[in-house]
C-alpha cells in the first residue's frame, strides 16, 4: 500500500515537472517575540477569581510572551518586518504588495485603531513606496488568508512579490477575562492560552514548481461563527468567548477530513511529510486532531516524531501561530532543507484549510543568519508601475443589492447586511450555493466585532455552503478586507486577480456601517450612514464587460489627517475621530493625478468617461470633485443627497441609483472613483 502511493507521488511529481508552472516560494521570513514571559501559574494567580483547573496540563502551555506594557500589535508587525527584510536580499520598494492580517489592532494603551489601517502605517515607516497596501481580518487563518491572495497575483502576474505580516497582541484578551471568569467551565477560559507574537513572510514565484506551496486550499463553514467570537466586553475592554466544546468537535472532523482530500488531489501520499504543523492552540487538541486524522486513515501516520507542537514556551499566538513555530523549529535544525510540511489551518469562523508546502534552502538560510546580497535593478525597473497582464478577466458586477433610505429603527450592521445580501441574490442567476467567494469591505460593526471576519458570519446567516461538505461539494471562502472606504474597491481587485487564477467563479461584495457612538455619545459620530450594501461579480461571458483596470494610490504624506481609534477602558467603548478642516480638498488634490494616471494607462480621454461614481461624502464633494476634473455636474452619479456618507456602501448605492434611474446604458464606460484614510486613493475603470 505504501510503495502504490509513493508510485502515485513520483508520477505527480513527474508531471508536475513536465509541466513545470511556477509555485510561490516564502523567500524570507522573520519573527518577533516580545521579551517578557509570564507562566501559566502566573497567569491563573492573575484571576480575580480562583480557577481550579489544570490548565497547563490540559493546554501543554507553561509560559507565553506577553506585549502591552511598551509594545503592541503594530510594533510587533513592525519588529517582525525588520527581521524579515534583514534575512532578505529585497529592499523595501521590491515589496508590490503589503498585507496586514492581525485580528488585534491594538496599538497603544487603551487605543484600537481603525482608521487608517495597519498596512498604510508600514508602508510610511519602511518605505513600501511600490506597494499595493490593505488589512484583511479572517481571525487565526489571517496569514494564509494573505498567503492565498498573494499567491493567487503572484500567478496572474499582478505583482512579482509580497509581504505578509502580523503583530498578534492578543493578551489583553487575558486581561479582561482575568477579571471576568468566574469558573473553569466559563466561555472566556481560552482566553488564559494566548500568547503575543509577530511574523512577516516574503513571497515570490520560485524558479521551478520542485519547492513552495504546492497546494492552498480554504473554506468556510459559517454555520458554526457564533462558537468563537471577540468584541467589545460589557465590563470594559475587548473580550472572547468560545465554545471550546463544539468548535473543537466540528474543527476536528472538518479539518482532517480536509488535509487528506487535499493531499489526494495533490497525489501526496500522506506518508510523504516531514511535518504537520497545525493551529497551536492547546496538546491536547493536538493529540486529538492527530488521533482523527490517523482513524481516517486507518494507519498511524501522524506521530510525535512529525507533528510540531510548540505551545510550551508560545501559548495560542493566533494568525502567527503556523510562522512561529517554523521558526523555533528552523532555529532547534529540526526542519530541514527539502522538507515536506501539511500545515493545517483552522480559525473561529469557522475556516478550516490545508496547505502544502516544500522547503527550498531557507532553514539553511535562516540558520546561517549571513545577511544576503541585495538585488540589483536597472533604472527602468525602480519604481515601475505594475502591469495587469493583457488577458486578465474582466470582471462584471452581475447584481446589486442595497437598503432602502428610508429604512428606520435601530440598525444592527450584521442585519443590514443580511438584507442587503438576501436583495442582491434576489436579483442575481446565482443560487446562494454558488458563491464561492465572499468579501466583507465594512469597518465599523456593531459591538466592535473583530473576530470572528464579519464575512465568515454573513456566510452563516445565508446559509452559504456553511456545514460541512455535502454530496455537491460546493465550498465558499470568507473574509474581510480592512481598509476604510477604499476596501470596496480592494476588494474587487481582489476578485478579479482571484477568478483570472482560477481560485473562484463567482464571488459577493458586501459592506455594512455602525455610527458606534450613536448610544452613548450622540454628538460625536463619525458621520456615516447606517447601511449596508452588496454586490455579486463574475466574469463576463463576451469578455468586453466589467472591470478592466484599477490603480490605487497612497499619499502617506497626510496619513494623520484622519484617524479613529476605540478607547476600551471605561465600560462603554468610545470611538476617537480627528479630521483636518482641510480634508475633502485633500481628497480632491489625491483623486486628480490618479484619475489621470489611469486614464492614461488605459488609453482613454477624460471626455470618453460616460458616468462617474465618485466618493458618496455629500453633494457639496461632489459637485467640487466635477469642477475641479472639468467635467460636466450631469456625467457625476449623486445619491448622497443631504444624508450622511454613504462611505463603504459609496460606489455600490451609487451604481444601484444609476441602473434604477437609467443613467447607464449598454456600451458606457465609466469611472469608479474611492478615497480615504492614509490618504489613499482607488480608481477603476467599468465598461457596462
Amino acid at each position: 500500500m505504501i510503495d502504490a502511493r509513493i508510485s502515485m507521488y513520483r508520477a505527480h511529481r513527474n508531471k508536475s515537472a513536465m509541466d513545470n508552472n511556477p509555485t510561490t516560494v516564502i523567500e524570507s521570513l522573520g519573527v518577533y517575540l516580545p521579551p517578557q514571559s509570564f507562566s501559566t501559574s502566573e497567569v491563573l494567580l492573575g484571576c480575580k477569581n480562583e480557577i481550579r483547573f489544570p490548565l497547563e496540563k490540559v493546554t501543554g502551555i507553561k509560559t507565553r510572551r506577553m506585549a502591552g506594557q511598551h509594545e503592541f500589535s503594530i510594533d510587533l508587525a513592525r519588529n517582525a518586518i525588520a527581521d524579515c527584510l534583514a534575512k532578505s536580499k529585497y529592499n523595501p520598494t521590491d515589496i508590490d504588495l503589503l498585507i496586514c492580517c492581525n485580528i488585534s489592532r491594538y496599538d497603544g494603551p487603551d487605543l484600537v485603531s481603525f482608521e487608517p489601517n495597519t498596512s498604510i502605517k508600514l508602508r510610511k515607516y519602511f518605505g513600501f513606496t511600490n506597494a499595493l497596501v490593505f488589512d484583511i481580518t479572517n481571525a487565526c487563518a489571517g496569514m494564509f488568508t494573505g498567503i492565498y491572495i498573494v499567491d493567487a497575483l503572484i500567478k496572474t502576474g499582478a505583482i512579482r512579490r509580497g509581504m505578509v505580516v502580523s503583530g498578534e497582541y492578543i493578551t489583553h484578551l487575558t486581561q479582561t477575562a482575568q477579571k471576568e471568569i468566574e469558573s473553569f467551565m466559563d466561555t472566556r477560559l481560552p482566553c488564559l492560552t494566548l500568547g503575543d507574537a509577530g511574523a512577516a513572510l516574503i513571497l515570490e514565484e520560485s524558479l521551478g514548481n520542485q519547492a513552495g506551496f504546492q497546494e492552498i486550499n480554504l473554506q468556510t463553514f459559517g454555520r458554526y461563527s457564533p462558537y468563537c467570537v471577540a468584541k467589545s466586553s460589557e465590563q470594559g475592554g475587548m473580550i472572547m468567548y468560545t465554545d471550546s466544546v463544539n468548535l473543537t468537535d466540528v474543527a476536528l472532523k472538518a479539518g482532517a477530513k480536509h488535509a487528506i482530500n487535499v493531499l489526494q488531489q495533490a497525489g501526496w501520499p500522506p506518508e510523504i511529510f516531514q511535518h504537520l504543523i497545525m493551529h497551536q492552540t492547546s496538546g491536547m487538541t493536538l493529540n486529538s486532531a492527530r488521533r482523527e486524522i490517523n482513524f481516517l486513515l486507518k494507519s498511524e501516520i501522524c506521530h510525535d516524531g512529525n507533528t510540531i507542537n510548540n505551545l510550551e514556551q508560545r501559548g495560542n499566538t493566533a494568525s502567527t501561530s503556523h510562522f512561529v513555530a517554523i521558526a523555533d523549529h528552523i532555529r532547534n535544525n529540526r526542519i530541514q532543507s527539502g522538507d515536506k510540511v501539511v500545515f493545517s489551518i483552522s480559525a473561529s469562523g469557522l475556516t478550516i484549510g490545508t496547505a502544502l508546502y516544500v522547503f527550498d534552502d531557507l532553514p539553511d538560510r535562516m540558520r546561517q543568519n549571513i545577511p544576503p546580497n541585495p538585488v540589483r535593478h536597472s533604472g527602468a525597473e525602480q519604481g515601475a508601475t505594475l502591469q495587469i497582464r493583457p488577458n486578465t478577466p474582466r470582471i462584471r458586477i452581475e447584481s446589486v443589492g442595497t437598503i432602502p433610505k428610508a429604512a428606520t429603527g435601530k440598525k444592527n450592521s450584521m442585519e443590514l447586511l443580511h438584507r442587503a445580501s438576501t436583495t442582491c441574490l434576489k436579483k442575481s442567476a446565482y443560487q446562494c450555493s454558488d458563491i464561492n467567494l465572499l468579501i466583507y469591505c465594512g469597518v465599523y460593526r456593531t459591538e466592535y466585532l473583530l473576530e470572528p471576519a464579519y464575512a465568515a458570519l454573513l456566510v452563516g446567516e445565508l446559509d452559504m455552503n456553511a456545514t460541512t461538505p455535502g454530496p455537491d461539494l460546493k465550498k465558499t471562502f470568507a473574509f474581510d478586507i480592512f481598509n476604510g472606504s477604499v476596501g470596496f474597491l480592494n476588494a474587487c481587485y481582489v476578485v478579479q486577480q482571484m477568478i483570472a487564477a482560477g481560485k473562484c467563479k463567482t464571488a459577493m461584495i458586501v459592506a455594512a456601517e455602525s455610527e458606534n457612538n450613536a448610544d452613548w455619545y450622540p454628538d460625536e459620530l463619525v458621520g456615516v450612514r447606517e447601511t449596508a450594501s452588496a454586490i455579486i461579480l463574475d466574469a463576463h461571458p463576451s469578455d468586453n464587460r466589467g472591470f478592466s483596470r484599477f490603480l490605487f494610490r497612497c499619499h502617506t504624506e497626510f496619513i494623520d489627517t484622519y484617524t479613529t481609534f476605540c478607547s476600551t477602558r471605561n465600560i462603554k467603548p468610545y470611538l476617537h475621530v480627528a479630521k483636518d478642516p482641510n480634508l475633502e480638498e485633500l481628497y480632491i488634490a489625491c483623486i486628480l493625478p490618479a484619475v489621470q494616471e489611469l486614464l492614461q494607462m488605459e488609453g482613454l480621454e477624460l471626455n470618453r468617461i460616460d458616468r462617474v461614481f465618485p466618493p458618496q461624502i455629500s453633494s457639496g464633494f461632489i459637485a467640487r470633485l466635477s469642477e475641479s476634473l472639468n467635467l460636466p455636474l450631469e456625467r457625476f452619479v449623486d445619491t448622497v443627497g443631504e444624508g450622511s456618507d454613504l462611505f463603504s456602501s459609496s460606489l455600490t448605492c451609487a451604481l444601484d441609483y444609476a441602473q434604477e434611474k437609467g443613467l447607464v446604458q449598454p456600451g458606457d464606460i465609466g469611472l469608479m472613483i474611492a478615497v480615504g484614510a492614509g490618504i489613499q486613493v482607488g480608481c477603476a475603470i467599468y465598461h457596462f
